[in-house]
């Protein structure tokens, strides 16, 4: 028996023009007029996706936040952890920009932040730069390669491990490594020694202390302001939708969202559910979410969308985010401590922000965008392919 499928998608043409002037079913409640009023020249163009990215927050409350600068500020790495990482299988992070097409291996590129410690017992390849700010630095069991900088706040040790950097190495501890070779300028504090190295330039003088990822609670995002502000200001009186439409997903549940700001109560249950994106969207779901079967968000251009999810990010089957060919219009931020579980065989192409949250990914995964997370465990080799394109998100915002 085929699964049943409870479908909420608009018309075909109603989607064409979901922020149009003269639409009046899709008319969007907007900081510039009311509900059932005009959709002024500037979200019209928005909607056209020729305008800024989205406007969010409370008006009154002050500035309002676009999105885009948002995500360019937020996914700046391809990796950030607010802890310390501890590799077992490989790591490779890299770059590319999907506007000048599909991702393709070899691309420079592909920054790395670890606020604690890096422990790696297999090879660990960063393509653009790698910041680590514990004081117990890098302990390397295998090859390490870095084709931008290395900055570390402490030691490089692993007697049968090498190193090699294109750029320059800042190291605030002994190098103690079986080969460290740095194509720029070496800089070691006199107290410390640089160990087997060879570079261009060896500068014993003192190492600026890093912190690579704005993790403490007064530098970084907290998207629960923004959830609770647009659980009450949104747009889905505009086309219909009940909140509470996926708060028990059975068999199969499709739900297609125009250009607006929509609030979601909860996306739960045994079932599969899938969201379809199809304009510029942001999506908020105070409630979290909690499936069995499995989640799909199915963005295509010229779709873009910014989720913001409380209480909890869980699927227990398989997660498809995104587009692997188009990364960077997908932003997913995470409020709250509770885990985020990935399940092996899920396909994540989009940007995750979670700096309270511990992400745990099962099996071997590649990922397709940025993470930031307090905390990354993986139980196979992981990717991440950085798609350069977030670092201009926000060029059409509004200046100031």
């Amino acid at each position: 028996m085929r699964p049943r499928v409870a479908a909420f998608a608009l018309a075909a043409s109603l989607l064409a023009s979901a922020c149009t002037v003269n639409d009046p079913v899709a008319t969007i409640h907007t900081p510039d007029a009311g509900a059932g009023g005009p959709v002024p020249e500037d979200w019209a163009a928005h909607c056209a996706n020729s305008g800024p990215p989205l406007l969010l927050g409370d008006p009154g409350a002050g500035p309002l936040l676009c999105s885009g600068q948002l995500a360019e500020s937020l996914f700046r790495r391809a990796a950030c952890t607010c802890e310390g990482l501890s590799l077992s299988a490989p790591f490779l992070a890299d770059a590319f920009r999907s506007s000048a097409g599909p991702y393709a291996p070899g691309g420079t590129g592909g920054d790395v932040g670890v606020n604690g410690a890096l422990s790696a017992n297999d090879r660990v390849r960063v393509g653009g730069a790698l910041q680590v700010g514990g004081a117990s630095g890098l302990q390397l069991s295998s090859p390490l390669s870095v084709g931008g900088s290395l900055d570390s706040n402490g030691p490089l040790t692993g007697p049968g491990a090498s190193a090699t950097v294109s750029g320059d190495a800042r190291v605030n501890g002994d190098v103690a490594l079986a080969s460290l070779t740095v194509g720029g300028v070496l800089t070691v504090p006199s107290e410390f020694t640089p160990g087997p190295a060879q570079a261009a330039e060896l500068r014993r003088e003192p190492v600026a202390p890093v912190v690579p990822c704005a993790c403490d609670a007064a530098s970084r995002f907290d998207p629960a302001a923004l959830i609770a502000h647009h659980s009450r200001d949104n747009d889905n009186a505009a086309i219909g939708l009940d909140p509470a439409r996926l708060e028990d997903v059975t068999g199969e549940a499709v739900l297609e969202l125009p250009c607006g700001r929509f609030l979601l109560t909860r996306v739960a249950g045994t079932g599969h559910a899938t969201l379809r994106i199809r304009g510029r969207t942001a999506l908020f779901i105070p409630g979290g979410v909690n499936l069995v079967e499995a989640l799909t968000v199915d963005v295509q251009p010229p779709g873009e969308l910014d989720l913001f999810v409380s209480g909890g990010f869980v699927v227990s089957g398989q997660l498809t985010l995104g587009s692997t060919a188009l990364p960077s219009r997908v932003r997913v931020y995470v409020a709250g401590t509770e885990a985020l579980d990935i399940s092996a065989g899920s396909t994540l192409a989009g940007n995750l922000y979670a700096p309270q949250a511990q992400l745990n990914l099962s099996g071997n995964a590649e990922v397709f965008g940025a993470l930031f997370v307090r905390h990354l465990e993986a139980s196979g080799a992981v990717q991440v392919h950085h798609d350069a394109d977030v670092l201009d998100a926000g060029a059409a915002c509004p200046a100031g």
